[in-house]
């Protein structure tokens, strides 16, 4: 949709992808914990879905799934932490500020929870907006151009792109 090409344009080094959310198995099947806000999250809450519906390509025109190189004990404390962020209903940050933890953007949310799990071995930077991205996130998100301007923000390839993660598949429909 519009918004998914939007937000790809804030992504530096690979335009593939809009949206991220962290998989975790439960029960044998993998889920995926994610923050979206707009008509299809009303509530803006953090989600569970399926692996299956999160990829769906009727939404979807591709995907990818990533692994960081985490221990289990990092694993485990990830699990934990995810889990302790959708209990308590953690939302869409519509600030897309880095300082809150009870609300989030999703790219932040993977980041964050990362770097807590790993304590901090594994940190995604934040890219500074420039001023033409700082205009995009404000007509974007209705926000006054003084508040986006040089706004740190954790672009959706930052995730992926950096050497603690590797590619496990790439699908295209």
């Amino acid at each position: 949709d519009p918004s998914s090409r939007f937000i790809k344009y804030f992504n530096h080094k690979d335009k593939n992808f809009s949206h991220a959310g962290i998989v975790l198995f439960e029960h044998g099947y993998p889920n995926v914990y994610h923050i979206i806000n707009g008509d299809e999250n009303p509530d803006q809450k953090m989600r569970l879905d399926s692996l299956i519906n999160f990829c769906s390509p009727r939404r979807n025109v591709a995907y990818g799934i990533y692994r960081y190189e985490m221990s289990a004990d990092e694993i485990s404390k990830l699990k934990v932490l995810v889990h302790a962020w959708y209990t308590k209903g953690v939302r869409f940050d519509t600030l897309f500020s880095l300082h809150s933890d009870d609300r989030m953007y999703c790219s932040e949310m993977v980041s964050k929870a990362v770097a807590e799990a790993t304590a901090k071995r594994i940190s995604i930077k934040p890219i500074q907006l420039n001023l033409a991205e700082a205009g995009f996130l404000s007509a974007y998100s209705r926000l006054p151009i003084s508040y986006t301007n040089n706004l740190p923000v954790i672009p959706i390839d930052a995730l992926y792109v950096n050497p603690f993660c590797r590619l496990i598949k790439k699908y295209d429909y």
